[in-house]
Order: structure tokens, then sequence, then C-alpha cells
């Protein structure tokens, strides 16, 4: 590729290649009114319809002339059907010799154009047409298509299956959070259940125990009572053989003439009757307090009973 080497300072040298000032000129060529496209080889026309981009340097033709600091350009172009190619073509070299020598600073010699066909149609559209550029555009285009639809097949698959997880995991977490609450108010239930039945079984056993101490109490006032009966009998026996004793000594005493003392004998009697009766008294007594011990005893020990069967009824039921 030849550049070109010219002086505008005295600080140096500048190089301008040719792919620069074919860029600019084809820049330039896209901005007037008429030209459809740039013309070239097919090789590059095949290429822009298979990249899709555009190459402005397609179609134009750099000469330089180092001696004179100059440059002559030839564009090879499609003009739309319709334009008067004359009008077209004198915008196409005041155009692009003027951008050129705007942008670099050289002298532009001539711009020559060659219009090498016409189109019917926009430049977008070309790639619809006959030959083999077109249908390599369509099968690129078809292949962009199918790979698209794939792609969309695929993404839509992948958000449902997505989707799908996420209802599943939902009603799992919705199904095990259900059954962790019916377990739990079924302990709750069962442990109502067993606290209703240990209240009930200790409410049993209370009533039990209270009426063992009642009936403890019973027997124990009917024990006392009963002592107290035998030893208020004891001592009304006693007193009345103290009594006897007494006025039988008395009646010795006031039959005979002369005083006397009550013999012996009798002295002892009445003492042997008054020790009888107090002894008679004191057995009553303890037979009272035996069976008050008893009844007592009695008592702890059905109260005892009650509460151990109470306790085993309530250890059952909660092992149940």
């Amino acid at each position: 590729m030849a550049n070109l080497e010219y002086t505008l300072t005295e600080s140096g040298t500048i190089h301008i290649a040719e792919d620069v000032i074919q860029t600019i000129a084809g820049v330039a060529l896209s901005e007037i009114d008429g030209v459809a496209k740039m013309a070239g080889s097919a090789v590059s026309g095949l290429a822009e319809q298979i990249t899709g981009r555009r190459n402005l340097t397609r179609g134009v033709k750099v000469e330089f002339s180092n001696e004179e600091q100059a440059c002559t350009l030839t564009a090879q172009v499609v003009l739309r059907y319709g334009v008067r190619i004359p009008d077209v073509a004198a915008q196409i070299q005041e155009h692009v010799q003027a951008s050129v020598e705007q942008y670099t600073g050289l002298r532009v010699a001539a711009v020559n154009v060659h219009v090498v066909g016409l189109s019917l149609r926009d430049e977008d559209d070309e790639s619809e047409g006959f030959g083999l550029p077109g249908k390599v555009s369509n099968l690129i285009q078809q292949g962009t298509d199918l790979v698209k639809q794939g792609y969309d097949t695929a993404k839509n698959k992948v958000q449902s299956a997505a989707q799908a997880t996420k209802d599943a995991a939902a009603d799992a977490i919705g199904t095990a959070k259900e059954k962790t609450q019916q377990v739990m108010d079924a302990a709750a239930d069962k442990a109502q259940q067993g606290m209703e039945a240990v209240k009930d079984t200790a409410q049993s056993a209370y009533e039990a125990s209270k009426d063992a101490a009642q009936q403890g109490a019973e027997a124990v006032k009917d024990a006392a009572n009963r002592a107290a009966e035998a030893t208020k009998d004891a001592a009304q026996k006693a007193t009345e053989a103290t009594k006897n004793a007494v006025e039988h000594v008395k009646d010795k005493v006031g039959s005979s003439a002369e005083p006397a003392t009550p013999s012996e004998a009798r002295v002892e009697d009445a003492k042997q009757t008054v020790k009888e009766g107090v002894e008679s008294a004191k057995d009553a007594v303890q037979r009272g307090l035996e069976q008050a011990k008893e009844a007592v005893e009695r008592g702890a020990d059905a109260a005892k009973d009650a509460t151990d069967r109470a306790a085993d009824k309530a250890k059952e039921q909660m092992r149940e």
C-alpha cells in the first residue's frame, strides 16, 4: 500500500496511508443523496454481507504524487435509479475533494467518478437480491434466526423449569410447615391431656387422702370418746367402791358402844377397791389410746395407698 509523504511545516514530515484517504472519500460519498452504494470486487461485497460491516474504502482508488504533494482519486459508485447522473457525479467530485483537502491538508488534483450501475432499491435491500452474495446473506440470516429461536426456546424452558422448581420448593416448604404445625398441635394437645390427667389424678389423690385422713380423725375421735367413757366409768366405779367402803366403816363405828378404829381388813378392802378402780380406769385409757393409734395408722395407710394408686395412674397416662 502506497503512502504519501509530505511536509506541511518545518517540524518534520507527515505520512498518510492510502486507507485514510479512502475512508475519508467513502464517508463523503455516503453523504451524497443519489449514491446507492460503493462498487468494488465480488470478494469485498461478500465480506460485507457476511460480517454485516460496511467497508468505507470499497470502490475508492488513490494515486499519490509526492513531487506535487497531491493525490488523484477514482470512485466507482452505483447510483439510484431516477437521479441525473451528471449532477450527482459533479456533487461527488466537489464533496470528496473538499473533504479530503479539509481533513488532510493535501491538494486533490482530480476526482474521477465511474458510474458502474444503477440500483432499483435501497442499499439495505441489496442483500435480498439475486446471485451468490444474496443467497449467502439469506442463509446467514436464516441461521441467525434459527439460533435466536433456539436461544429463546432454551431460555423459556430454563425459566419454566426454574419457576417450576421454585413452585415445588414453595409447596414442599408449605407442606412441611403444615405438618410441623400439626405435630406441634398434637404434642400440645397431648401435653394438655397429660396435664389434665395429672391434675385429675392429683385431685383424686387429694380427695382420697382427705377422706382417709377424715376417717382416721373420726376413728381417733371415736377411740378417744370410748377411752374417755371407759375412764369415766372406771373412775365412777372407784368412787362408788371407795364411798361404800367408807360408809361401811362408818356404820361399823356408829353401831359400836365405844369408839373403835376401823379394822385393818376393812381398810385394806377399801384400798383394794380403789386400786382396782384406778387400774380399771388406767386399762380403759390404755385401750382407748391403742385403738386411737390403730385408727391413725389405718388412716395413714389408706391415704398412702390412695396416693400411690393416683401416682401410678398419672405415670401410665404420661407414658401414653
